[in-house]
């Protein structure tokens, strides 16, 4: 069985993922994360998340030291820009970038960075946030994704394009919550590319005004944490984007007390990572048989936390109704006069 591990750190360099993994940061990360002795230990540390799915993993400090990475998975549909966007948060040509519909990047790909004396980390990624997303090479690159962010995200970077939030987008951030669980949202940063296209125009106006009803709830269910950035900028303008969007970042941090996304296949990819060599045979089927069973579990939690919150409304709807009884006949007695002149008015007519 062919390796599928193999990625880019940079344009420049090609390695196993085993090998090129910087293993004092992970180190470092890890013990930051948990501070037990074995797996069934660390398995019972893990908290459950909100949602039932996630967990979150903590660094115990309160603040943001230089040598804790900051990890950023870029996510967002087929288009939308996401390799440049990486580029313009490292400040380098490193992530190939061609303008066009068909994607580019077609592996997982890392690379790093510094900004303020913090190391960066990036995850480009290829189009695994489609609708028809579903075969082996999908599970693959999925995988994969989850072994180049290790121990987990601080942030998933939704990368879409100003005046363009179409069906697409939604059904990408669908997959996102698919491949990363329920509540993958908390950990989301909207980045509109093509930020020119304001032409000086501000983007809070822009998000507040839009009548683009998906991008406004999408908007509420972030937190209202967006960005925008033009790809094709140079020199300060590009420090000047990236330190706003590192504002943002920094405050989602302050949210999450330094914690970061994490579930039960980031654990697996752990050990993977930690036994070697094991991305090859036997170990190699039976982590991709964990991202297969993973991201079905999560995309049918996803779909029981839509159903009990429709349930949820339609309870709501009724205890209104309930604890407005006058109210509520006596728009339903509206309703039915203005019902009975409209009839009266077309019967005279006819």
């Amino acid at each position: 069985m062919k390796n599928i591990f193999t990625f880019p750190e940079t344009a420049y360099m090609r390695q196993p993922a085993f090998l090129w993994f910087d293993r004092i940061m992970y180190c470092q990360d890890y013990i930051s994360l948990v501070q037990f002795k074995d797996q069934k230990k660390l398995m019972e540390g893990l908290q459950r998340g909100r949602y039932g799915t996630m967990a979150e993993g903590g660094i115990e400090h309160q603040g943001f030291e230089p040598s804790s990475s900051l990890r950023i998975i870029l996510v967002g549909k087929t288009g939308s820009g996401r390799s440049a966007t990486g580029n313009s948060i490292l400040c380098q040509p490193v992530f190939e970038s061609k303008l066009g519909a068909q994607a580019v990047t077609r592996k997982c790909q890392r690379a790093t960075g510094m900004w303020n004396g913090r190391s960066i980390v990036v995850v480009d990624t290829p189009p695994i946030f489609e609708a028809e997303a579903q075969d082996q090479e999908v599970y693959e690159n999925i995988g994969a994704c989850y072994l180049l962010s290790v121990p987990g995200p601080h942030v998933l970077l939704l990368v879409t394009q100003l005046g363009r939030f179409t069906e697409q987008d939604v059904v990408a951030v669908t997959r996102v919550k698919e491949v990363f669980g329920a509540g993958a949202e908390r950990y989301m940063v909207i980045l509109f590319t093509h930020k020119e296209d304001l032409e000086g125009g501000s983007l809070d106006e822009y998000v507040a005004n839009t009548d683009n009803l998906r991008l406004r709830r999408l908007v509420r269910e972030c937190g209202r944490r967006y960005c925008a950035f033009n790809n094709r900028a140079l020199g300060d303008e590009q420090r000047e984007q990236l330190a706003q969007l590192m504002a943002v970042i920094e405050g989602l941090e302050r949210e999450h007390q330094s914690a970061f996304l994490t579930n039960e296949l980031f654990f697996d990819a752990q050990m993977l990572l930690q036994m070697g060599g094991g991305a090859h045979g036997e170990g190699q089927r039976r982590y991709l048989d964990k991202v297969r069973l993973q991201v079905a579990k999560q995309k049918q939690d996803l779909k029981e936390a839509e159903r009990n919150s429709a349930f949820k409304a339609l309870l709501r709807l009724k205890a209104w109704i309930v604890s407005h009884v006058k109210i509520f006949v006596l728009l339903v007695l509206c309703l039915l006069i203005f019902l009975a002149i409209v009839i009266i008015l077309c019967t005279h007519q006819g």
